[in-house]
């Protein structure tokens, strides 16, 4: 309309054409109309930036107006009334068409549009538009499930394994380029709490559709809308769209050679947001068909029972509550050979440990959450954490150690039997308001637990010297008592000082009380128990006082956003130390601490994102390190404070810039980071001739850390080759004490992991290979043997046969040098499977496992410290073969709604 008025205007006079304007703007005015809404992606319930909107003509289609959403999701566009057309569409997703009338004086407001999975039709073939295996999507890396085919029965952890930039740690710890991952959502709700074992040990991974890593803002921030500096790695887990409307879960069964057992039941309910899911084990295996060396998550044999209840339920649209249920009993047997080779300036203290636990614990859980609005202005969460449980503990070591140039040699073996009960109870709740919608807000957190436990037990630990062909003996029976409470609570104040930049102010205040008696007795002349150890009774009594005053400023922009925060933290401790009636010391201590922030983000596109994060950090030293009292620890060892200990104070910092090509389908990152510490507090250790280890504290200033990393992701032309490259670095500067003599240790490690891919509809082949190199120099004389350098290489097959056959291989092969002699220097790891479906659907599986076919698993791990160095290897799980049952089940309340979410139920059954 309003370029045909511009035509005309040429034929008429100047003044005519400003009537015309006139009244073409009054017309507008009058009858023009918003058409609001957001727009979703259905599988994860994401808002789509950048996608196209478009007003059509209702009679022959033709183009009218148009707009893109923001970041958001959200669009606006001004239309005057009348019947139209409403078009949507972006990239992979469905298209979205509804007809819409536009009356006066009117608003209409189409909500929430979820776009599903784009496909099409081509005669009688099924179509689906490729989506890349990582997409950048803002600040969220989004894998592609599909593209990292697993077995039939696959868990969580089998598909986690094999995507780029996720690992698990030697430690056990869920791991996204070198952060931990501190929480697993299904579709946004919690999954047991925090439980990340639990989740990757009984999801199935058939479920998943796409896998979304991203930093989960606090509760706090979400309330206030300013970021707090608390956000956590999160792994989130969209479900297949078919299976939303459904319950479904698989029950399987498994028996093999050398007592091997495997039974597990999952069963999950899902009706739009609402979640139910049951989980069952009992077993003694583990879960992972990849399971290696590499990873002392699966340390010990472990016999497993547990039953577990987690649900999330959305009782209106102002109510969410969820919780969880979890009762687990596990039994585990630990085995520990290990060479610690201690720095010193006359000659390094070598020391062989081995020792065997048998831990039993068991352990009830439950767990309840709640987010309520009661307005559109208000939001409240609730929690609370109940949990008691036993435990029982035998342990059996032995260890051997001598300084090089002394012939004297020192030996010893304990043994130590432990049974206790723990229980604790913790509630929290948080409030906050906007008072106006500029963003001004107030809020406040209460916060409380109580704690406690109690624990019995003999310990016997004899010592021999050699030199003097002297023997000492630890010989006790204790009991330790633990009980505790705190509280606190949190106010802030938001006040938005422009459009895109707010001000916080916050007090926060807490309180905690401990109290710990530990009563040890050595036998008398008739063998009783009935004499105090006055060397190891302690009773101790600890309490804080903490407070923290906080001022910040944040600027929220289309494209960036930055924070800048300060800390005052104020503190007052006491602690007191008896013997029975006695006091042995009576500490008290008032510091303040300081600690600045600097957070920036940039996203100059949807996909693509610039991160910075600065903070700095003071550390107090803790009552235990500038106590006076000696603590015997055992017979060898005995550690006391230092009073003349200066807090210390870390600076850290870290970026990263990660970009994805959604047409190509590649991937881009580079990370980095680095810590320098002033005044550090250390261990300071004293050797004497025989062994026996003094421990203090002292500072050190010249502690620091560089890392840094690339990772790519790409297809080749033909999209069924795509390659991996992982490169990462790390430096570390330690400087501790070693008999009183400063150690310096630098430590550089390289690790490069390069994998190829090829998958097509019936045949996944993966080839990986590994390098890391792990340099070690210490500025004390006669160090050698310092370096360890780890190869590996990795094959990885799936393939489907005919009738329903399929045949998964993994088999791999590590080389590790410079470790201590008497340890295994490579692994080959092999583990087949052959896997048949039958019944209609395909629901039911029977499959033959062969695991570690060769029986040459191996673990073998090292760590690097300021002052030592030890080889550590355990027991695992060896070789064993294993047959079979598994049944999946999928009953849908309704039909799935286009081919691709068909297509997904299908392949659950």
């Amino acid at each position: 309309m309003f370029h045909r008025a511009l035509n005309k205007s040429k034929r008429y006079s100047l003044g005519r054409f400003y009537c015309l304007f006139i009244l073409f703007c009054i017309a507008i005015s009058s009858y023009a109309q918003n058409v609001t809404g957001i727009v979703c992606d259905s599988l994860n319930r994401e808002a789509i930036g950048y996608a196209s909107v478009r007003i059509l003509n209702i009679k022959d289609s033709t183009y009218i107006k148009g707009a893109v959403t923001s970041s958001n999701g959200k669009f606006t566009i001004n239309q005057s009334k009348g019947d139209y057309i409403i078009d949507i569409s972006y990239m992979t997703n469905t298209r979205y068409t509804k007809q819409i009338r536009l009356e006066d004086k009117q608003t209409l407001d189409l909500g929430t549009i979820y776009l599903g999975e784009a496909s099409y039709m081509l005669g009688e073939a099924v179509v689906v538009a490729p989506v890349p295996d990582i997409v950048v999507k803002g600040d969220t890396i989004e894998y592609n499930a599909d593209a990292y085919r697993v077995g039939e029965d696959a868990l969580l952890l089998d598909l986690v394994r094999k995507m780029p930039g996720i690992d698990i740690s030697s430690d056990g710890k869920l791991m996204a380029n070198g952060k931990i991952i501190s929480k697993i959502l299904i579709d946004g709700k919690e999954f047991f709490g925090n439980d990340i074992d639990l989740a990757l040990k009984n999801l199935p991974a058939s479920m998943i559709n796409k896998l979304q890593l991203f930093k989960e803002q606090s509760e706090m921030s979400r309330v206030t809308g300013f970021n707090d500096g608390n956000a956590e790695q999160v792994l989130n887990l969209t479900v297949k769209e078919a299976l939303k409307q459904s319950i479904f879960g698989e029950g399987r069964s498994g028996y093999g050679s050398n007592g091997r057992y495997s039974n597990k039941l999952n069963a999950h309910y899902m009706l739009d947001d609402n979640q139910y899911s049951l989980i069952a084990n009992y077993k003694n295996i583990t879960d992972d068909f990849e399971y290696s060396g590499s990873s002392s998550q699966y340390d010990g044999i472990t016999k497993n029972a547990e039953v577990g209840f987690n649900f999330n339920a959305l009782r209106s649209d102002k109510l969410n509550v969820g919780g969880n249920l979890h009762y687990d009993n596990n039994n585990n047997v630990f085995e520990m050979d290990s060479n610690t080779k201690t720095f010193i300036e006359t000659g390094n203290r070598l020391s062989t440990q081995s020792s065997a636990t048998q831990s039993i614990k068991r352990d009830l859980s439950l767990g309840l959450n709640m987010k309520w609005t009661p307005d559109s202005l208000t939001t409240i969460y609730a929690r609370m954490n109940v949990n008691t449980g036993t435990s029982d503990d035998i342990r059996h070591s032995t260890n051997f150690s001598y300084v090089q140039g002394l012939q004297d040699t020192t030996s010893g073996w304990t043994d130590y039997k432990t049974s206790g009960d723990t229980h604790n109870l913790n509630a929290s709740i948080i409030f906050g308001r906007k008072l106006n919608s500029a963003g001004r807000t107030i809020s406040a957190s209460l916060n409380g637990a109580t704690r406690g436990g109690r624990s019995y037990g003999t310990n016997y630990s004899p010592v021999f010297y050699q030199a003097s062909n002297k023997t000492t003996v630890i010989d006790q029976e204790l009991s330790i008592d633990n009980t505790g409470n705190n509280w606190g609570f949190m106010v802030s104040y938001v006040e938005p000082i422009t459009k895109n930049n707010s001000v916080k102010v916050a007090y926060t205040y807490r309180r905690d009380y401990s109290d710990r008696n530990r009563l040890t007795f050595r036998r008398d002349g008739e063998g009783e128990y009935t004499i105090v150890d006055t060397a190891f009774t302690r009773k101790t009594t600890s309490d804080y006082t903490t407070q923290r005053i906080n001022v910040g400023f944040q600027s929220a922009m289309e494209k960036y956003e930055y924070n800048i925060g300060f800390n005052v933290d104020p503190s007052v401790s006491s602690s007191k130390t008896m013997m029975q009636d006695s006091i042995i010391e009576n500490q008290k201590q008032s510091v303040v601490n300081f600690s600045p922030t600097f957070k920036f983000t940039y996203t100059p596109k949807n996909n693509v994102t610039f991160d910075f994060d600065y903070y700095g950090a003071t550390e107090q030293p803790t009552l235990k390190q500038i106590s006076s009292d000696t603590i015997v620890i055992d017979a060898l060892n005995r550690t006391y404070g230092n009073l003349d200990l200066k807090p210390s104070f870390d600076n850290t910092f870290s970026m990263y810039f990660q970009k994805s090509n959604y047409e190509k389908g590649s991937f881009f990152m580079i990370t980095g980071g680095g810590n320098y510490i002033f005044n550090k507090i250390v261990d300071y250790t004293t050797i004497d001739e025989f062994g026996n280890v003094e421990s203090s504290y002292r500072n050190v200033t010249g502690n620091w850390g560089l890392n840094g990393g690339i990772m790519f992701n790409t297809p080749l032309r033909n999209k069924k080759f795509t390659i991996d490259n992982s490169s990462f670095g790390y430096f570390v500067r330690n400087i501790g004490y070693s008999n009183s003599v400063k150690s310096i240790t630098y430590n550089l490690t390289m690790s490069e992991s390069f994998s190829i891919s090829y998958r097509s509809d019936k045949f996944d082949q993966r080839l990986q290979a590994n390098i890391s190199y792990n340099i070690t120099r210490n500025n004390l004389p006669n160090q050698e043997g310092m370096n360890t350098s780890n190869y590996g290489l990795k094959s990885s097959t799936l393939w489907k046969l005919p009738y329903d056959f399929a045949i998964q291989n993994e088999i791999s092969f590590t080389y590790n040098k410079g470790y201590a002699e008497n340890f295994q220097k490579s692994e080959v790891l092999w583990n087949l499977s052959v896997a048949k479906q039958f019944l209609k659907k395909k629901q039911a599986t029977a499959k033959f496992q062969c695991y570690d076919i060769l029986d040459d698993r191996n673990n073998l791990m090292r760590v690097v410290s300021g002052n030592y160095i030890s080889d550590t290897r355990t027991n695992m799980i060896g070789q064993y073969f294993m047959f079979s049952f598994g049944y999946r089940f999928n009953i849908t309340n309704k039909p799935a709604r286009n081919v691709s979410e068909t297509q997904g139920a299908d392949d659950y059954n």
